[in-house]
């Protein structure tokens, strides 16, 4: 006799300006830890013209967690919002 036991995966409800609206606006804590993340990279590299420029940050809209991206063309997950720099330096 086989038991098979399966896991259905979490639930998880997106807060509802994960995504920006029309205005361009984000959640708040987002666009936050966007910056933060943002911030620390140019703290650890002071010196602009050697440091690589990332186009922008890609954020979990579900942890708050982000990484830069260097690419032109990123590809987000499901539960990705894409920070532009443009954004991040207001």
């Amino acid at each position: 006799m086989t038991t098979v036991f399966t896991i259905d995966p979490p639930k998880v409800k997106a807060t509802p300006m994960s995504q920006p609206d029309f205005h361009g606006q984000f959640d708040p804590a987002l666009l936050r830890a966007a910056q933060d993340i943002y911030s620390f990279y140019c703290q650890i590299n002071p010196d602009r013209k050697q440091r690589r420029q990332p186009i922008g940050v890609a954020m979990n809209k579900l942890s708050c967690r982000g990484k830069l991206i260097f690419s032109s063309y990123p590809i987000l997950l499901p539960e990705e919002s894409f920070v532009s720099v443009d954004r991040l330096e207001d």
